[in-house]
């Protein structure tokens, strides 16, 4: 009997790497709709629960060899900064819009990748995003509205910080992977204490930020780092728009709410133009 033999390339592990990031960071929905405290806090005490896998990660690293570099002060701060803005948003408008203008990050990875990273964008990969981004607008039609302008702002922001990481995550040399991951969550725990304020969370808002910080916050950055070894920038943001479709998912097993017809096409479209446009580009390998 012959055995058989399966390998994965970088570029396909890499995709596999960040499809799982993204169905793990897809919790997040139900966590910030299940928890109440101020954002900042929230956010705060989540990367305080993801420093320490983190650091099991990184072999109990907190230095590098040598002074961190600057693609891992920027990624720290875009870390940062993707968590407190996406957080804030939730609490002021709409999770459908949070989620959705978050999800503006493929556009600016591609319009920034050609300069910065030499990472050239093709008219398929734009073509891909347009048709991703249609889904999306399918999927939020009903919840997507001009209310809340400051929250649709700070999502946007998220966006753009969001686009940066995974940029600054390409520009990391293959020992400091994951190093940014770490400052950035250390960075965010300690400017977000100050806002760890009365009225406290209960203990069982404190026991869903320590899950999400292990488990919906630390490891899925890590996966997404390893990732970014064997994917473009543009794939690492344009793959894990799958979050935002199991997103709801998790919120209707968890809370009841029930998508609507437009949600249901607008997955469809998503799922089916992520999953051919990574086999697409597994092929191009």
């Amino acid at each position: 009997m012959r055995h058989l033999k399966f390998s994965l390339t970088p570029r396909a592990r890499s995709l596999i790497l960040l499809a799982a990031a993204a169905m793990l960071w897809s919790t997040s929905g139900l966590i910030i709709k299940s928890v109440d405290w101020t954002p900042l806090g929230m956010a705060s005490m989540r990367s305080a629960f993801a420093i320490p896998i983190l650091l099991f990660f990184n072999r109990g690293r907190l230095v590098p060899p040598c002074l961190p570099s600057p693609a891992q002060v920027v990624g720290a701060l875009c870390l940062a900064m993707v968590s407190a803005s996406f957080i804030a948003a939730n609490k002021l408008t709409t999770a459908a819009n949070a989620i959705l203008l978050q999800y503006s990050a493929p556009v600016w990875v591609a319009l920034a990748a050609p300069l910065f990273l030499r990472e050239r964008t093709r008219a398929g990969d734009w073509f891909f995003i347009s048709l991703t981004f249609g889904g999306m607008s399918l999927f939020f039609m009903d919840a997507l509205s001009m209310e809340g302008l400051m929250g649709n702002l700070l999502a946007v922001v998220s966006g753009v910080f969001y686009a940066g990481l995974s940029m600054a995550l390409r520009c990391e040399s293959g020992d400091e992977k994951g190093m940014s991951m770490l400052y950035g969550n250390i960075l965010l725990a300690l400017t977000g204490a100050i806002f760890w304020r009365p009225p406290w969370p209960s203990a069982q808002d404190v026991l869903l930020l320590a899950l999400a910080g292990f488990f919906q916050f630390g490891l899925p950055y890590y996966l997404f780092s390893l990732a970014s070894r064997g994917a473009t920038a543009l794939e690492m943001v344009l793959l894990t728009t799958l979050e935002p479709v199991l997103n709801p998912i998790w919120v209707f097993v968890g809370l009841g709410e029930t998508p609507g017809a437009h949600a249901l096409l607008g997955g469809a479209v998503v799922l089916g133009s992520v999953i051919l446009w990574s086999v697409l580009k597994s092929r191009r390998c």
